[in-house]
């Protein structure tokens, strides 16, 4: 995993229009999937996202949520997930890379 900061994030996805968003989701992902194992790799997650519509991105936030607590981080999977239902999923990478930076890095 990688330390990265939010205020350089919201920044960052502001000024590409989202599309740095979206790769913070495919490299957290690769990072998940070398560490834990689980889902597919950053182009198999992104192919999912795309030929879904975004529904695998919802599914995915929650299950992200469960393998950074796999790697010792809080369990905030049903957070992103309700997030995700009240169109607040914006909020999700920020949160995640928190919990990760406060309690996988340490």
């Amino acid at each position: 995993m990688k330390r990265r900061s939010i205020g350089m994030m919201i920044l960052l996805i502001i000024v590409t229009l989202g599309i740095y968003g979206i790769y913070w989701s495919c490299s957290t992902q690769n990072r998940l999937k070398k560490e834990t194992g689980l889902g597919f790799d950053g182009v198999g997650h992104f192919f999912m996202m795309l030929f879904t519509f975004g529904i695998y991105a919802i599914y995915w936030q929650y299950a992200a949520g469960k393998r950074i607590h796999k790697l010792g981080g809080e369990d905030l999977a049903v957070v992103y997930l309700v997030l995700s239902f009240f169109t607040a999923a914006f909020l999700n990478p920020f949160l995640m890379q928190h919990n990760i930076n406060k309690n996988v890095l340490r």
